[in-house]
């Protein structure tokens, strides 16, 4: 089984089975605290939960996190404590996880594709025409499903 995260905050979690098969996507489960959204740490952990006893060889893929320029300090660090967060959960669960850098998954997913957001998109509705993807911020969803079929590919 492999979970692939996109771990920002407009972000996702997508699951594959051994047969590459998605058996589960959601957007990255948020809450707002003081008017700013951060991670629902709980509802992580239970997803984390309900794959990992399930699926003996759950490996998870976390898209690697870097701060971008011209991005704020206070936002810099929310993220960065999220991605670290993930991180952690996966330790303390006792789950093997690599961290992937963007250009890696991409140039072999999007090969021979624009490199914008909606290709993710794209490729995934080649892949799995029944995975309806319909809202601009499913480029998150479409982000974890190859995050999770990259690291198939790759281990």
């Amino acid at each position: 089984m492999y979970l692939g995260i996109d771990p920002g905050f407009s972000g996702a979690l997508a699951v594959l089975d051994n047969n590459l098969q998605v058996i589960h996507y959601q957007d990255m489960p948020i809450i707002e605290v003081a008017k700013k959204r951060e991670l629902h740490e709980p509802e992580l952990h239970n997803i984390f939960c309900r794959f990992s006893p399930k699926y003996e060889n759950l490996i998870v893929g976390i898209e690697k996190s870097q701060t971008m320029p011209n991005q704020g300090v206070v936002s810099s660090g929310r993220y960065m404590a999220s991605y670290g967060f993930l991180r952690g959960l996966c330790v303390g669960m006792g789950l093997p996880y690599y961290l992937i850098r963007p250009p890696s998954w991409k140039k072999l997913m999007l090969a021979d594709m624009p490199k914008e957001k909606g290709s993710s998109i794209q490729k995934v509705n080649q892949i799995y025409p029944d995975i309806k993807l319909t809202r601009k911020k499913d480029h998150g969803i479409a982000d974890a499903i190859l995050i999770a079929r990259y690291l198939s590919m790759t281990l």
